[in-house]
């Protein structure tokens, strides 16, 4: 057994993993402990990673917001499901993918040699052309995104659903042993 211990002592977790390991726990206790209903949290959650796959990233927390608010579903988590996909680490790997999915449904050859022509010869010759392959790519993102979106929405809201109920489950059994020990020590 000491030697498993020694083993992995020498290794040292990366102050920035454990910084946002520990943020995203932290929003998502905040959302678990809502007064909201689990469904309208999963609800929420699963709406914003609908909207964190489409390429609308200036208007994705309006949107979330907006649409949060038309669904009645909880806000905050659906901030939080908006930037899991889309935040700066992964965003380019998110619309990579989606740009892949929506590519086979546009059928359009849109190779990486298209896009990098498509923004290093810009011209005021060329501009129509710029538009209309600006406008394709958008599509295409835009029809993986949702494509995406259809398929995860209903595994992120199961996955959701049933872990903020573990999670509230967790926490009364945990408050419970807590008063029970309270109540032992005061008699």
């Amino acid at each position: 057994m000491a030697k498993i211990r020694k083993k992995y002592q020498h290794k040292k977790e990366h102050p920035y993993l454990k910084k946002i390991y520990r943020m995203l726990k932290y929003y998502f206790l905040l959302m678990v402990r809502k007064e909201d209903p689990p469904e309208r949290i999963a609800h929420g959650f699963a709406m914003g990673i609908f909207i964190g796959f489409l390429p609308i990233i200036p208007l994705q927390t309006l949107t979330i917001i907006v649409l949060c608010t038309f669904f009645k579903t909880n806000k905050l988590a659906g901030i939080i499901g908006t930037n899991i996909f889309t935040n700066p680490f992964n965003a380019l790997a998110t619309f990579y993918g989606v740009h892949f999915l929506g590519r086979i449904f546009i059928l359009h050859d849109f190779t990486y040699e298209a896009f990098k022509n498509l923004f290093t010869q810009i011209s005021v010759h060329n501009i129509a052309v710029f538009g209309k392959d600006l406008l394709t790519l958008f599509y295409m993102v835009s029809i993986g995104g949702v494509i995406m979106g259809i398929i995860t929405y209903p595994i992120i809201y199961f996955l959701t659903y049933k872990y903020i109920i573990r999670k509230r489950k967790k926490i009364k059994h945990q408050r419970k042993i807590k008063f029970l020990q309270k109540n032992e020590q005061a008699v």
